[in-house]
């Protein structure tokens, strides 16, 4: 990760049209691209308008694309549909500032959340039957795949090891305790 700027420009056109961006350059020379690409919007703004971008400010910043997304949040405009990437909004001054100001604050992107599974092997099985009475007598193939089981009175019964770890009894002994 590389630190850079968030710099905000306006636009002589209208005060409140604003550009907000991130570098890791000079924000000299990100504006300086603005002002000249005519592919990008903030250039066919210049093209329509024969007026270019001013650098209003800029701020140093340790991750330039976590800070625009938490400026962006501190708005309230990232929520808004179908932007296409156009970073480009009329909006108060008051906003940047409060963009701005949390950017300032932002630091570094958390980590991304763990996304793996749980591991539900036959070591995660015995610990689900601790306590219960049961063993798993049979071979462990999954969650689903039926395996012997016995419990602390002897019956020995196959079930799904999913469902043995859900209900932690045995469904022998629950059937004669209901005849009863």
């Amino acid at each position: 990760m590389k630190s850079g700027y968030l710099y905000v420009l306006t636009h002589p056109s209208d005060p409140k049209l604003i550009k907000i961006g991130q570098t890791t350059r000079d924000p000299n020379e990100r504006l300086a691209e603005h002002n000249s690409n005519y592919e990008e919007y903030t250039g066919q703004v210049v093209k329509e308008t024969g007026q270019k971008w001013v650098l209003k400010t800029y701020i140093p910043v340790i991750d330039p694309y976590y800070a625009e997304t938490v400026f962006w949040g501190a708005t309230g405009i990232a929520a808004v549909p179908f932007r296409r990437g156009i970073e480009i909004e009329r909006m108060e001054w008051a906003w940047v500032e409060s963009g701005l100001e949390a950017a300032k604050n932002a630091g570094i992107r958390p980590p991304p959340k763990s996304r793996t599974k749980p591991v539900r092997n036959r070591e995660w099985m015995i610990k689900q039957l601790e306590g219960t009475g049961i063993s798993m007598i049979g071979h462990y193939r999954g969650l689903v795949t039926g395996v012997e089981f016995q419990c602390d009175t002897g019956h020995v019964f196959k079930q799904s090891p999913g469902r043995v770890a859900h209900d932690k009894f045995c469904p022998l002994c629950a059937q004669i305790h209901k005849r009863t």
